[in-house]
């Protein structure tokens, strides 16, 4: 029986050159990913979704920030790419800090047709706030050049823009700078390992009050464009929940390969690689298949805590990695997590019917549509005219 897709991470390195006030990773150190591991990975990742009857081979660059090895990242694309076939395709995707996106970098990522998300907190300030370097000075400056040439390669760019508490206040002013700016698909995190306060929680409802006015007026005015808080809560309204073969199930049809060659089941539980509690194999000997059942089967599991609660079919608790980061556990769901969706979910559903009352035909398009998310690329990418910093129509992503 095919799994459609299989998806690798690749961690890199440890290493990284910011130091993000919220960052999970842990200590920044090493050289990182060897090009024995690298290519034993590549192996790997390939038996792996052959295994699984796959048609698509997912292989997904991180870190630390993954382009302090662009050595090892264009070996295991040009790697994979050239061991691909038989039926089995192949994609490439990168999240980085984006400093590094130099103008060749950028020539060199799109001829391999690796899709960049980029994680950017929002203006300047906030930026330099939360992402300083390893001198601790800011990074916004430096991010502009590259803002533009990613951009100007890629309109469809996602941008990642975490929110911790300090911050909540300001959560729609970065989502409103991120959009300004020029991205068209933007994702909020919240900084779910802080300690939100009470205050925290309402000065961020405050904020989502004010991105709902904007989410609608944008809508209203017929642009186009994807904001998860509210986009993701209200398909989770008008087409139902995520289906278990929607959401990524830890371990089983993804997995992360960190730079010593041990195997998890998603990005968040590497870290620093040294507490292997959650490690469910390595290259040399594969899977440890009885904890990798039983890691799937402990995220999988009911949630005590959701018993009876309504919003349950639409929140976030089937997530592994949210949970560990708020409860400590995997098959646990942290209260910061109740505690945000009731929050969140009545002020998405109290915009999506001011959209519906007005019958507004883009809402209806977005939401009601299947094909959306393809014309809607197809609108950005494959129908614009536009120049190309990389000299080659056939890179474009």
């Amino acid at each position: 029986m095919s799994h459609g897709t299989v998806s690798a991470t690749f961690h890199l390195t440890h290493d990284c050159n910011l130091r993000c006030v919220y960052c999970y990773t842990g200590l920044k150190f090493g050289a990182g990913m060897s090009p024995e591991v690298a290519d034993r990975g590549v192996d790997f990742a390939i038996a792996e979704a052959r295994g699984s009857n796959a048609e698509h081979l997912e292989i997904v660059f991180f870190g630390g920030e993954p382009l302090l090895r662009r050595d090892i990242l264009y070996r295991v694309a040009d790697r994979a790419t050239a061991a691909a076939g038989g039926g089995l395709r192949v994609s490439f995707k990168m999240s980085t800090n984006g400093v590094l996106l130099s103008e060749e970098t950028v020539r060199e990522l799109a001829r391999r047709r690796v899709y960049v998300s980029i994680s950017l907190d929002g203006d300047p300030e906030v930026q330099d706030r939360q992402r300083p370097d390893a001198a601790g000075h800011g990074s916004a400056e430096r991010l502009n050049g590259a803002i533009d040439r990613l951009l100007a390669w890629n309109p469809c760019a996602h941008v990642t823009c975490v929110i911790p508490p300090d911050s909540a206040g300001r959560a729609d002013a970065s989502v409103r700078w991120l959009f300004e700016r020029g991205f068209a698909y933007v994702s909020t995190a919240l900084d779910w390992s802080a300690p939100w306060t009470a205050e925290d929680l309402e000065s961020l409802g405050d904020a989502y009050r004010r991105l709902a006015d904007w989410y609608v007026a944008r809508t209203t005015a017929g642009e186009k464009f994807y904001l998860s808080c509210f986009d993701e809560r209200i398909r989770s309204r008008t087409k139902g929940p995520l289906g278990k073969d929607e959401r990524c199930e830890i371990g089983a049809r993804q997995f992360s390969i960190a730079p010593s060659g041990r195997l998890y089941p998603c990005v968040q539980f590497v870290g620093e690689d040294r507490d292997h509690g959650f490690a469910i194999g390595d290259l040399e000997h594969g899977f440890d298949q009885a904890r990798r059942r039983a890691l799937g089967c402990g995220s999988e599991a009911e949630k005590e805590e959701c018993t009876g609660c309504a919003l349950q079919p639409r929140c976030a608790s089937w997530c592994a990695c949210i949970n560990l980061q708020t409860s400590g556990r995997i098959d646990r769901v942290g209260a910061l997590v109740c505690e945000h969706e009731r929050l969140l979910l009545p002020i998405a559903d109290e915009a999506a019917n001011r959209l519906w009352q007005k019958r507004d035909p883009h809402f209806l398009h977005k939401h009601y549509n299947p094909a959306w998310p393809v014309l809607d690329f197809a609108e950005r990418v494959v129908l614009r005219e536009r120049p190309t910093p990389i000299g080659e129509e056939s890179a474009r992503p």
